[in-house]
């Protein structure tokens, strides 16, 4: 599945912060390159992304990247705001959010290090990434590590880098007791607007190079995102399999949007999630929707699926099919988007959120379009390591020569 205000977030749970060397992470294997089986589509400078693609990935593996000293500090928390509504306000509304951070000065070899000049003033390049539907910044930490690890690489010893994964409204794993509220599209437009408007404040005079990195539903926030902002806020936006309109031809979308709409269903499935049980949901996953998760992923699903996650993914993803009606070449954000020669969209196969006769109208607007064709990366990648490891490594060729000046 993939008029409000917002205000007042604040901090309600304490910080974890730990830290992993980048050789104590998966990487490629050492001394080869890493093969992204992906494919370029653009009418124009397709031959000029091959090549700037492939010298990215290219800097992003091998003896180097394996031997880099940088180290990634991990932040977790759970943030609260208000939200108002027409009808009443609500107070304490819950998201999760996850930083990832490395330091460019910590890739300097010793010779470089006695050389350096530390007194030059360093910039920081901020990622926001957008989940899909549901909005759970956990399922997406795994990816976000491998993106940091990838772009610190290549930034420079004069550039910080920060991956910032922005969870939704209500979207939580920790279970939060005695809310019974559920957020639209809109709502959580709003809301992702808000966070990252007050993030890039809190930046204060530092020189912040900002991108969005959206996922399913999140493509669609990112770009929202983009728009609202000004043009200086945010450069440039990624979609990863973008569900940017409901696709007419796919008979399992015609049957999830039905079911979004059926209330009391979603609300007994719900409760019947509740009254069973930890162990016995766990048992029940396992066997189904979990199956071909790895562990990590799994447990995530396990102690987040519940009511409170369950009709706000639903219901949400009810007001996602009533409002991505509007084609994508019609579509005010992707046009905004492609105006500003700032927008990338990858795709993977066999995906009906992300189809590739969609991909084909956004090659026809002149979007540069990554086609993955490896049939093992799907829509849900963040669900398996491996699928997460090579999607962040594609996004981070694609942010590499954003990186040098170069549009996407």
């Amino acid at each position: 599945m993939r008029g409000l205000r917002t205000g007042g977030g604040r901090a309600i749970e304490a910080t974890t912060m730990t830290r992993r060397s980048a050789r104590a992470r998966r990487d490629a294997p050492s001394g080869r390159a890493v093969d992204f089986g992906f494919r370029t589509t653009r009418r124009t400078a397709g031959v000029q992304r091959n090549q700037r693609c492939a010298a990215a990935a290219e800097s992003c593996s091998g003896d180097d990247d394996d031997d880099a000293r940088e180290e990634l500090a991990v932040e977790r928390k759970t943030n609260s705001k208000d939200v108002r509504r027409a009808s009443r306000a609500l107070s304490g509304c819950e998201y999760e959010v996850i930083r990832v951070r490395g330091n460019g000065a910590c890739r300097l070899s010793d010779d470089a290090a006695l050389t350096s000049d530390s007194t030059a003033p360093r910039s920081t390049m901020k990622v926001f990434v957008i989940p899909g539907n549901p909005g759970v910044p956990a399922y997406y930490e795994h990816f976000a590590m491998r993106l940091c690890q990838r772009l610190t690489a290549n930034a420079g010893a004069e550039r910080d880098v920060e991956v910032e994964i922005v969870g939704y409204l209500g979207h939580t794993v920790k279970e939060r007791f005695g809310r019974n509220e559920w957020f639209t599209l809109q709502e959580q437009k709003e809301h992702v607007r808000a966070h990252v408007r007050q993030s890039l404040a809190a930046e204060g005079g530092k020189t912040v190079e900002a991108m969005v990195v959206g996922h399913s539903i999140g493509a669609h926030l990112a770009l929202d995102a983009m728009k609202a902002l000004d043009s200086d806020s945010i450069r440039s936006v990624v979609g990863l399999m973008p569900f940017l309109h409901v696709n007419t031809q796919s008979p399992t979308q015609k049957i999830l949007g039905f079911v979004t709409r059926l209330s009391l269903l979603v609300h007994a499935i719900g409760k019947t999630l509740d009254f069973i049980g930890a162990e016995l949901k766990r048992k029940l996953l396992a066997n189904t929707v979990a199956k071909e998760m790895d562990a990590r992923a799994a447990n995530i699903t396990s102690s987040w699926l519940r009511w409170q996650s369950l009709i706000n993914m639903v219901f949400m993803g009810r007001t996602e099919f009533e409002h991505l009606l509007t084609p994508i070449d019609d579509c005010d954000l992707v046009r905004n988007a492609c105006e500003k020669k700032s927008l990338c969209l990858v795709y993977c196969q066999g995906d009906h959120w992300a189809p590739l006769h969609q991909r084909d109208v956004a090659t026809n607007m002149n979007v540069p379009v990554q086609s993955i064709e490896d049939v093992s990366v799907r829509h849900d990648f963040v669900v398996k390591d491996d699928s997460s490891t090579s999607v962040a490594d594609i996004t981070a060729a694609l942010l590499s020569g954003w990186l040098v000046g170069e549009p996407l």
